[in-house]
């Protein structure tokens, strides 16, 4: 366990896995981002996987990219998951994860998150243990982050996503106005996405 993890309240994760989305195709990236280096090392996917790990969350890797699940399969504790409904979006994604056995909830981040950190997801956790059946979603002070977010595997949560699946209608924020959820404000800048090639200037700041 790392030092600074030594230093935190670790919250226990009993019941809860984390879901990492990591199926997009990158177009506007023009590269797979799951494969970017990161500057902590490994790759932006490893480096999430290994957030999860630190905390001992047991992960789902949803993707339907081979090389990804290669990647994956490396570590203890990932299960890779194909994207049942590849091309068509985060909350088509998340329908992968829905429905476990002996699963509370699950603690949704995206690949393309690199400056998350472990405090992060501790706030996240212990958000989500005050009020274990409710979802916890993100903001990042100028608006929601439903990709960093926990939702628990109730079937409200999941009947709603396929009803709107069965509609054509892949917004999560559309999604979260059909939902029951609160709000955790966390700083902006643990919660930036990095969508294009400009953004990897920022990246080792």
């Amino acid at each position: 366990m790392s030092n600074n993890l030594l230093a935190m309240d670790v919250p226990s994760v009993q019941g809860l896995r984390a879901c990492l989305l990591c199926g997009g195709k990158s177009r506007r990236m023009g590269r797979d981002k799951s494969l970017i280096p990161h500057p902590q090392g490994g790759s932006w996917l490893s480096h999430s996987i290994g957030l999860c790990r630190r905390l001992d969350l047991p992960v789902d890797v949803v993707s339907s990219i081979s090389s990804h699940h290669q990647l994956a399969s490396r570590f203890d504790g990932v299960e890779c998951r194909p994207d049942p409904f590849p091309g068509q979006g985060p909350l088509a994604a998340l329908s992968a994860v829905f429905g476990q056995e002996n699963v509370l909830a699950s603690l949704v981040l995206p690949v393309d998150m690199p400056w998350l950190e472990s405090w992060a997801l501790v706030q996240l956790i212990r958000a989500w243990q005050e009020q274990p059946s409710l979802a916890v979603v993100s903001h990042d002070s100028t608006q929601l982050q439903p990709l960093f977010a926990i939702y628990p595997n109730d079937s409200i949560y999941r009947e709603t996503l396929l009803r709107q699946l069965a509609d054509h209608r892949l917004s999560m924020h559309d999604w979260l106005r059909r939902v029951p959820h609160r709000v955790l404000a966390l700083p902006k800048g643990a919660l930036r996405n990095v969508n294009c090639p400009a953004d990897l200037v920022t990246l080792d700041e």
